[in-house]
């Protein structure tokens, strides 16, 4: 019996749901912190998703414009909330930024003439975006090692395992900084079928930024 059981579509509805958990407990006071653990593996599954979305379509160009636009719609809406609702916690949410990026520059990197100075620059701007350089490291992972999961996998765990290095203790492990857990998004990478599965094209796009800000807004009114 094979074990590929997760097309994109049933990835994306899994991971959606930890996300809104992971957000919930960043959001909303005196929710669960093992919340956040589960959030640790829902960007690598959409990075590795983006990665297949780039290689399969036939327009990488409308792709990666749509991601720009969305991150800067998600710029603009997180500015208007935090405006009129502001609380310590901010609003600085947004992925798509980074896998516009992550397109960005896997467009710029197939190039014949590519140019190095607009290479450091997108992976410059990566570095301060949300996700920073793990996500660039995640996107070349899954990009140029999808046909060899042995040297995938073996890359994924080294970079998961980098969180490891600041500490081992128990509260750094679990509660400080539970990053490192992010390797357990790798059995999901493997169960994929490479099928799309029912069409949701834009539901993310609206999903993301929506609940975001429905929950902080839900966290501002909890708070007073």
């Amino acid at each position: 019996m094979s074990l590929k059981i997760f097309n994109a579509f049933t990835l994306k509805c899994l991971m959606t749901i930890f996300m809104v958990l992971d957000h919930v407990a960043y959001f909303i006071p005196d929710s669960p912190y093992w919340f956040h653990w589960l959030g640790r593996i829902v960007a690598p599954i959409f990075v590795f998703l983006l990665t297949e979305g780039y290689i399969h379509t036939r327009d990488s160009k409308a792709y990666m414009k749509r991601l720009f636009i969305g991150a800067a719609i998600m710029f603009v809406g997180n500015s208007i909330i935090w405006l009129v609702f502001r609380r310590d916690t901010i609003i600085s949410n947004n992925i798509f930024l980074s896998l516009a990026l992550g397109v960005a520059l896997l467009r710029n990197l197939e190039m014949e003439n590519r140019s190095k100075l607009t290479i450091f620059f997108i992976i410059l701007v990566s570095a301060l975006a949300e996700g920073s350089l793990i996500v660039t490291a995640m996107v070349l992972i899954f990009y140029y090692f999808k046909e060899d999961k042995v040297k995938l996998s073996l890359s994924y765990i080294l970079l998961s395992s980098l969180f490891l290095l600041e500490g081992l203790s128990y509260d750094y492990l679990f509660a400080e900084n539970p990053q490192w857990m992010m390797v357990f998004a790798l059995p999901f990478i493997l169960m994929y079928n490479g099928k799309r599965g029912p069409k949701i094209k834009y539901f993310f796009y609206i999903f993301y930024p929506v609940h975001i800000w429905i929950l902080y807004i839900i966290g501002y009114l909890m708070e007073r």
